[in-house]
């Protein structure tokens, strides 16, 4: 497995990744319509590869987990301050949680952060996540 900024060529696996991983994370807590809403709109492969092409401070482009070709983890973030991160994504496909893979994209983020000037970094998610 190897930890890579994503391209073109994982969309794909993006949006699949995210898609899995968004059902498994709130699938029993948010209702279904407001799911695959949030779903059609942020891990679309038209937005997805807008924000692959994509690099800035403020955006800081998807890290993924790729093992035999495949996507397996994504992440992303951005810097919100002058001197403070955020992740704005992490999922792993759901089959593939608890191997570090998360911990793996994390550090590949963080280290961009770091780059950008980040101290400080934020990630919110939602109770019981």
């Amino acid at each position: 497995m190897q930890i890579i900024k994503a391209d073109k060529q994982h969309v794909d696996g993006i949006a699949k990744v995210c898609t899995a991983g968004y059902w498994a994370t709130y699938g029993d807590t948010h209702p279904e319509a407001y799911i695959s809403r949030v779903i059609e709109e942020f891990y679309n492969a038209d937005r997805i590869r807008q924000e692959v092409e994509t690099s800035s401070r403020q955006w800081g482009g998807y890290f993924v987990a790729v093992e035999d070709e495949q996507v397996i983890g994504v992440g992303g973030g951005g810097m919100t301050g002058d001197n403070t991160g955020e992740i704005f994504v992490l999922y792993i496909d759901p089959e593939r949680r608890s191997e570090g893979i998360g911990t793996k994209i994390l550090e590949a983020i963080t280290a961009q952060q770091r780059e950008f000037g980040a101290r400080v970094q934020w990630v919110s998610v939602v109770s019981g996540n």
